[in-house]
């Protein structure tokens, strides 16, 4: 492992240490090239070249006496073996297999991800821990525009005026085909996309979060572009590696019936030929594959493992059984309060803890003058009368205190060491300075306020419960008010609740938070004009991206000055798997909850496994 990784490691037993040999130790530096035909029937070659080095620092490995494994034979690929896994949704059944016409895009995209692939994705190679290390991708839902690499996609432009974006094929990708449905395997075209992108905007279910998109359009064999109706600061992840509106579907498939899981067709490392409904789904090595990596100065077709199959497991008991008994190879989401147990059940198993992607928070109806919130002294009174790390500590089991409105990990984010020192003393849980400030601010005997919760989410109500305890000292009673889901978010989508309430929000792309401090959008708790609503107005209209990353960095510390959000922790999960997936070195996410990016290029060490007596 490099220095510098974030990553934190629990692992034991010796014979992990030659695991991890095998599947961690060797790192490479990657490059990649395309090669293209302008024949049809050739597969296009994303090559990849490696160089390995020997070193590895893993400071709470305790180093144990092994039979000695040389870079070379850690990196000789073994085809073969099937890879069992629990996905990001692994709970959900697909729902539906069609992306233009889903209830759930986001649940059936990462069914689909096997197949179909995005247009761009995470350049894992240069930039994960394989590579340069400069980014984890361990930020579901998003990455980063730097980081970012054509993946069926060649090149790509945006236009302002007027509005729109172009988006060239890589030549000669190859549609599997499917004797369900009579398709033989065919080419990709632009028209495929074209297709794929007006069924989405003309769909009843899909259409009314495309609005703001115009069409779709083939230019040429290989170029298609999207007409804009009106900017949408997230278009990237729509149109590059996110939403549906990011992947082809072929019109084949459409019209025999794209709901129907035998009717599937894609371009991707794997075939959908199996489906259970409610238990699993089983993906076939693509023979055709388009992909190829290279290693040690040889050349090898992707993927390497025969069969993928993602379990359905509704239970948490019955996803850890799978785990710690080696029938599942890779969970990623697994509550890092099991951690010690899976430890005592799976020494061999490895461990790594990642941030999660979502963080709880209270938000203050500041804009109620008869509270005492709507006051900005009070406010950070309360924020700096919060001990956040008892909060992570016992309620979360630890993470990181500092995780809204950016969280870490990503480029926008600034770690509380680095914040000002406003910022430091409000997450310093000072009691005495607080009761200071609400003194001043026309309290000096304090007041009573309420906490509305979730009566389902344990976490809000342990939290609330120690804020209870916290802001007693400062003279704050508080009322923690219990509401089921749909309570809750009437409430929260009228402002018709008192104090605080709290909410769960995702943090990985920063334009999701931001959007809590807008004037302009139902339920939340800032007027038109305000600083912060102007600051997001503007960053959210930025069409460069990296000065739109730049925007959201100071506006998370001008967000946290002003106190109208109270954040819990962001939690750690735990990232399981076994050393004998080979070649994998803890990445999240490449795409979409999208791990194909880095399934592609793993395989099963066979022998490791069975020495391990699985």
């Amino acid at each position: 492992m490099k220095k510098g990784n974030s990553r934190f490691i629990i692992v034991s037993s010796l014979l992990l240490t030659v695991a991890l040999v095998l599947t961690s130790c060797t790192k490479t530096t990657t490059s990649t090239q395309t090669t293209t035909s302008s024949q049809a029937t050739t597969s296009t070659q994303v090559t990849t070249s490696s160089q390995a080095t020997t070193s590895t620092q893993i400071t709470t490995l305790t180093t144990v006496t092994t039979s000695p494994i040389t870079t070379s034979q850690a990196l000789v690929p073994i085809y073969g073996g099937t890879m069992t896994m629990i996905n990001d949704i692994g709970t959900n059944n697909p729902g539906s297999w069609d992306m233009g016409l889903t209830n759930n895009g986001g649940v059936t995209s990462v069914y689909d991800n096997p197949y179909l692939e995005p247009y761009f994705a995470g350049d894992v190679d240069k930039f994960g821990p394989r590579g340069n290390d400069q980014d984890s991708f361990q930020l579901p839902q998003y990455i980063p525009s730097q980081y970012m690499t054509g993946y069926i996609a060649q090149s790509w432009s945006f236009q302002t005026s007027p509005l729109s974006l172009t988006i060239t094929l890589k030549p000669g990708i190859m549609w599997t085909g499917n004797t369900n449905i009579g398709m033989a395997s065919r080419e990709l075209v632009a028209s495929d996309c074209a297709f794929a992108g007006t069924r989405q905007l003309t769909s009843p279910t899909m259409g009314p979060y495309f609005t703001w998109l115009k069409d779709c359009v083939a230019v040429d064999k290989y170029t298609f572009r999207w007409d804009f109706n009106s900017y949408q600061a997230n278009w990237q992840f729509f149109l590059f590696y996110g939403g549906g509106t990011a992947f082809p579907f072929s019109p084949e498939s459409a019209t025999a019936g794209g709901a129907n899981w035998k009717n599937q067709v894609g371009t991707g490392p794997f075939m959908l030929t199996d489906f259970v409904d409610g238990s699993s789904c089983t993906f076939t090595r693509n023979p055709n594959y388009w992909g190829m990596t290279t290693i040690n100065g040889k050349q090898y077709q992707e993927p390497f493992i025969d069969k993928l199959v993602y379990l359905i497991v509704p239970d948490q008991s019955t996803e850890l059984a799978a785990l710690q008994t080696g029938k599942i190879d890779l969970y990623t989401q697994v509550a890092s309060n099991q951690a010690t147990n899976l430890k005592q059940r799976a020494p061999d198993m490895i461990q790594e803890k990642w941030l999660g992607d979502s963080v709880y928070i209270y938000k203050m109806n500041r804009l109620d003058t008869a509270e005492p919130v709507s006051n900005l002294q009070v406010r950070q009174a309360l924020f700096m009368a919060t001990d956040f790390q008892t909060i992570a500590n016992n309620v979360f089991g630890g993470g990181d205190i500092l995780g809204w409105p950016v969280g870490r990990g990503n480029p926008s984010y600034t770690p509380l060491e680095n914040q000002s020192a406003q910022v430091q003393a409000l997450f310093s849980f000072n009691t005495a300075q607080a009761k200071q400030m609400l003194t001043a601010a026309g309290y000096p005997n304090g007041f009573s306020i309420n906490i509305t919760v979730n009566a389902s989410i344990q976490q809000e109500i342990d939290a609330a419960t120690i804020m209870v305890a916290d802001w007693a000292q400062i003279g704050v009673k508080v009322n923690i008010i219990s509401l089921n889901q749909v309570a809750l978010a009437s409430e929260k989508t009228a402002n018709t609740f008192t104090g605080l309430l709290a909410w769960p929000v995702a943090v990985a792309n920063p334009l999701t938070p931001m959007q809590w401090y807008s004037g302009t959008t139902v339920g939340y708790t800032y007027k038109t004009g305000e600083p912060l609503d102007v600051e997001e107005t503007a960053a959210l209209a930025e069409m460069d991206p990296l000065k739109e990353q730049a925007d959201a960095t100071q506006f998370s510390k001008d967000a946290l000055v002003d106190c109208g959000i109270i954040p819990l922790t962001n939690n750690y999960l735990i990232n399981c798997y076994w050393p004998w997936l080979t070649n994998y070195y803890g990445e999240i996410d490449g795409a979409y909850h999208n791990q194909v990016v880095m399934i592609r290029e793993l395989w099963i060490n066979q022998s490791l496994k069975t020495s391990l007596k699985y």
